[in-house]
């Protein structure tokens, strides 16, 4: 009996896939498909994706995968399945931690590169917009003047505004690959793209490995053994009259917080 295919946009699944020195090539075709970059800056470095804290008290962060260009610009790349509370905060405090790591104290404001956020998400973030793709940057609604100065960019794609046909954009067979669940539409999908036959071989191969299975889905136990026992602390809130503290939970579960820590920030 063949195994079920793990799914892409798991962001353990999805690490293990585009975070893997011996695919950067996989995650440069992605790249490429939608982010406005010259060619040449496609010569890509794996960063380590601790965001660094100014202080003992900083708020810590993590990050899904980071790069950085040839000249400099650092890229990095978020999968969300679970709808969260305030992604675009949580996405500007990403943005201006990979800002304010690149610059030392005395050192000058030129040292500072674009730092590009993208966020793929499998739920709709922007009800009544038509648009998968969005890209967003500082600009006057006034007139459409960018601020092309301002070292920051935020792109978001949405699984699920993606049409079943193909549009023609260089990124639908990308974000198809994402969506499919069976093995046939990963091999439709896979037919004339050679770095999607390679995800797809890839993906499966992490499908078939043992060790990779067993802890995905350790991870999914646990998710739903946190995501459980939080739903009793929520009941216990309504009681208490603190049911806005829900969201705020499941937000900090859906960052990997263990309960300890999810403890102690309540």
């Amino acid at each position: 009996m063949s195994l079920d295919i793990l799914p892409p946009t798991d962001d353990w699944i999805f690490k293990l896939l585009f975070g893997d020195e011996r695919n950067k090539s996989m995650l440069i075709s992605l790249l490429k498909s939608f982010v406005e970059l010259p060619q040449e800056e496609y010569e890509i470095i794996y960063l380590d994706t601790h965001l660094k804290p100014e202080s003992e008290e900083d708020k810590l962060g993590i990050v899904d995968i980071k790069v950085k260009t040839k000249t400099g610009k650092i890229i990095d790349i978020e999968i969300q399945v679970n709808p969260v509370k305030n992604i675009g905060k949580r996405l500007s405090f990403y943005k201006s931690k990979l800002i304010v790591e690149q610059i030392g104290k005395s050192e000058l404001y030129n040292k500072i590169q674009r730092v590009i956020c993208v966020c793929i998400l499998s739920y709709e973030l922007f009800p009544g917009a038509k648009e998968y793709l969005n890209d967003f940057m500082f600009y006057n609604p006034r007139n459409g003047l960018i601020f092309a100065d301002i070292p920051e960019e935020i792109y978001t794609l949405e699984l699920s505004k993606v049409p079943a046909q193909n549009d023609g954009s260089a990124v639908w067979e990308w974000l198809q690959f994402l969506r499919s669940k069976q093995r046939e539409d990963f091999e439709m999908v896979a037919e004339k793209n050679t770095e999607i036959r390679k995800a797809v071989d890839t993906l499966y191969e992490l499908s078939a490995d043992e060790k990779v299975r067993t802890e995905y889905e350790m991870r999914q136990k646990a998710w739903r053994d946190r995501a459980s026992q939080f739903e009793g602390y929520y009941q216990e809130g309504i009681e208490k009259g603190i049911e806005k503290e829900r969201q705020y939970i499941f937000e900090l579960i859906n960052q990997g917080l263990s309960i300890d820590d999810i403890k102690q920030r309540l």
